[in-house]
């Protein structure tokens, strides 16, 4: 445990939200894909936008970690 915290720089708090944060968002975005299968004209690009949103987030998240170090 101690050495992924030590590889993302991140004290235990940090990570643990950083996490639910991206979780919840997950949870959400799959919400809407299910709403999504029954009534394609909602939620059209909600689970999409949410993951590339996602995506960016971690990616600009290990660039600071990197540049850190």
């Amino acid at each position: 445990m101690n050495s992924h915290l030590k590889d993302v720089n991140e004290t235990y708090f940090e990570h643990m939200r950083f996490a639910q944060r991206c979780g919840f968002r997950m949870v959400l975005a799959g919400l809407a894909c299910i709403v999504h299968s029954i009534l394609p004209h909602v939620f059209v690009s909600t689970a999409s936008d949410t993951m590339k949103a996602l995506d960016q987030e971690i990616t600009e998240r290990k660039k600071k970690d990197h540049e850190a170090k």
